[in-house]
């Protein structure tokens, strides 16, 4: 690439890699470097003006937030990725907190650029990308991040690179997706994007149809894509789950289906940015993480059975929102883990305890119990209102081989007898409702509000 005009080392991962490499491509459309080092000139003049701004570049298709991604990138001096899922109030609020001057709003191909605040300060010499969280969890939060350490382990070999083709069903502008976008890019690796409405059917169609052989997603999609006629005709060298707890069902299903994949389940989050690894096929991280600094700076500690983190991939500023950090800089998770047999499990998330009559447990748990039956391919847990006992727990399954109500009542039976013998009495649920799909939010998670 010839590039003569950059403010930043964003193009330092792409420079080299040769010109007709695909560097994304969809069911319909190919982008090649060589067409994207063009469209990122062309931008520069037409565009120059943008150049050391605060930009927000904001998109509801993840094929067209890649492809116009490095041409805002090759003028701002901050870069935020806004996602559509929040409300004006907060749009407002984080345009203030990070002094955003251009709204690049990208609808049916066209760019559509706005001038909402003229900066009278002077800029960072260091790029800033920013990203928000979805507020799943509560109140959504604005951080930035220098691109060293959101590419912190970004592979960069582009020999290796050429091996694999990456997918990309995450948002772009969420962590996990901004991860896998790095690391194709990184490598010269090309990535074949689907659109968040696509239908998994369709997904799996189009993986297989583009030969992709990489692909990260949540522990959810993961199992929508085991139920998806065609998936095990992929031949995948790299799968990665993140986002959920990998729980031994979802793991053990993945390694017998795609016995020769390497498959790694991920540690992550968009405060502490990328944390570990694990690559046994065993639910949970090794206890002896604990007890030393991996390669990337990352530590792990447990305090009253929450797990906190300290990287040096972690968000660099809060711009809105809290964070509770310790003063030798661990993040508090969230993250409820135990203890068993010299390794390390997750349980849940401390903000989604239900509460049945002041007994409080973590839904994930009893997720995990229902997992481990053969005729479940999912399940999700979760508490409704009751006046008597504050919360009922309630349970959706997707099951494999009903045929009628009879064989539902029969599960529905088994079920609750193997929840009795493994959970405290308040944790069985009391209701079962047998459905064919579970809902996810757009990070590719379940749906915790009912």
């Amino acid at each position: 690439m010839n590039q003569t005009k950059s403010n930043n080392s964003f193009f330092e991962a792409i420079n080299d890699i040769p010109s007709d490499t695909i560097y994304i491509q969809n069911e319909l459309q190919t982008l090649t470097y060589g067409e994207i080092y063009s469209l990122i000139e062309n931008f520069s003049k037409e565009h120059n003006y943008l150049e050391g701004k605060n930009c927000a570049l904001l998109t509801s298709s993840r094929y067209e937030l890649a492809k116009y991604l490095p041409m805002v990138a090759s003028l701002a001096s901050k870069i935020y990725l806004q996602p559509s899922c929040l409300n004006k109030e907060t749009v407002q609020e984080f345009y203030e907190k990070s002094e955003i001057e251009y709204v690049v709003n990208i609808t049916n191909t066209e760019v559509d650029i706005n001038e909402i605040y003229v900066s009278q300060q002077d800029k960072n010499i260091d790029q800033e990308w920013l990203l928000s969280t979805s507020g799943t969890s509560g109140t959504p939060k604005l951080l930035s991040y220098s691109l060293d350490r959101l590419t912190l382990t970004s592979k960069k070999n582009a020999k290796r690179g050429s091996e694999f083709s990456w997918g990309l069903c995450y948002d772009l502008n969420r962590f996990a997706g901004l991860q896998v976008y790095f690391q194709a890019i990184s490598s010269g690796s090309s990535l074949t994007i689907v659109e968040a409405s696509s239908d998994q059917s369709d997904i799996v169609k189009l993986f297989a149809d583009k030969r992709i052989n990489c692909l990260s997603g949540t522990p959810s999609f993961w199992r929508k894509i085991l139920m998806t006629q065609g998936s095990n005709d992929i031949d995948f060298k790299r799968i990665t789950l993140g986002g959920e707890i990998a729980d031994q069902a979802i793991l053990s299903s993945l390694r017998k289906v795609f016995t020769s994949s390497k498959i790694s389940h991920i540690y992550a989050s968009t405060e502490a940015g990328v944390g570990f690894s694990v690559q046994d096929s065993l639910a949970g991280f090794p206890l002896e993480y604990l007890k030393s600094t991996n390669q990337l700076g990352i530590e792990l500690k447990i305090i009253d059975d929450v797990l906190w983190i300290k990287s040096n991939g972690s968000a660099r500023n809060i711009l809105s929102g809290n964070l509770i950090i310790d003063k030798e800089g661990f993040i508090n998770t969230g993250d409820i883990v135990e203890i068993k047999d010299k390794r390390v499990f997750f349980v849940g998330r401390d903000s989604g305890a239900i509460n049945v009559g002041g007994n409080k447990f973590i839904p994930e748990e009893v997720e995990a119990i229902l997992n481990d039956a053969p005729e479940v391919l999912q399940a999700k847990v979760f508490g409704k209102k009751n006046s008597v006992l504050g919360m009922l727990v309630n349970a959706e399954i997707v099951a494999q081989g009903l045929n009628g109500i009879e064989q539902e009542k029969a599960l529905k039976k088994k079920l609750i007898l193997l929840c009795k013998s493994k959970l405290e009495p308040f944790k069985v649920p009391a209701v079962f409702k047998f459905v064919k799909k579970i809902a996810v939010n757009e990070s590719g998670k379940i749906v915790r509000k009912s």
